[in-house]
């Protein structure tokens, strides 16, 4: 056990030598890891089938909207997704984004195009002030205090409040809170005016697998599922 422990400080100070001398090489080594744990594990497995099927530039040209269609990027991060929505149908954008700094560089990225409309909250189950843990891969929603104080905002009021009949395209990556805002869809049947989803469940909070199971089981009441990779992305549109 001794052995085992000084081995692996021996190894994360090796890492550690290496990330700061040799990058590149550094790089090659975690590319192979990656590989390598899509042979035994399902999540780098479907991560590593996405990258092979390049969804990240070619699923988004497939929702089959136009100008008049209503997006919502739940997570909008630096507006990068609605980006490519607007080139490829330039709908109408709903882009809601709680940390304050990505939110005003989003603001000031569409600030001429009268398409966008850009909120400084979250969306979620219930509406109330909580935290983000901050990280340049993706902030999480926490209860315990932290540097970031934001503002959640309950979807089902929002969508009232906004007057939206229909939404042609939901995309959700909330590092987490996407349980929540679904349930709350779900209960209280607005998921029925959206007529696409494109979902990245999380696997950072307690019991995700079942809590996913659990909405993917209600989710296909009313929708139907076109694609998944599991907990990579997947999509859901309206039966």
């Amino acid at each position: 056990m001794l052995e085992c422990l000084k081995m692996s400080k021996y190894f994360k100070k090796l890492v550690k030598i290496l990330k700061r001398r040799y990058p590149f090489l550094l790089n090659i080594y975690y590319q192979f890891r990656f590989v390598f744990r899509a042979l035994y594990l399902k999540e780098p497995r479907a991560h590593l089938l996405w990258i092979i099927k390049r969804g990240d530039s070619k699923a988004y040209k497939n929702f089959d909207l136009n100008n008049k269609s209503i997006f919502f990027d739940v997570g909008g991060f630096k507006g990068d997704y609605t980006q490519k929505i607007l080139e490829y149908y330039d709908c109408k954008s709903f882009i809601f984004e709680p940390h304050k700094i990505y939110f005003e560089e989003i603001n000031q990225r569409f600030l001429k195009n009268e398409n966008v409309h850009v909120f400084n909250y979250g969306l979620g189950a219930t509406t109330e002030k909580l935290f983000l843990t901050d990280s340049n891969d993706g902030s999480k929603v926490t209860n315990k205090k932290t540097e970031i104080k934001i503002d959640i905002k309950d979807v089902v009021e929002v969508i009232e409040e906004l007057g939206i009949k229909k939404i042609d395209l939901l995309k959700l990556n909330i590092e987490g809170s996407e349980y929540d805002l679904l349930e709350r869809l779900i209960n209280s049947e607005k998921i029925k005016i959206i007529k696409k989803l494109k979902i990245q469940f999380h696997q950072n909070i307690p019991n995700h697998n079942i809590r996913r199971e659990n909405i993917r089981k209600k989710l296909n009441t009313t929708h139907k599922e076109i694609w998944s990779y599991y907990f990579v992305w997947e999509r859901w549109d309206l039966r």
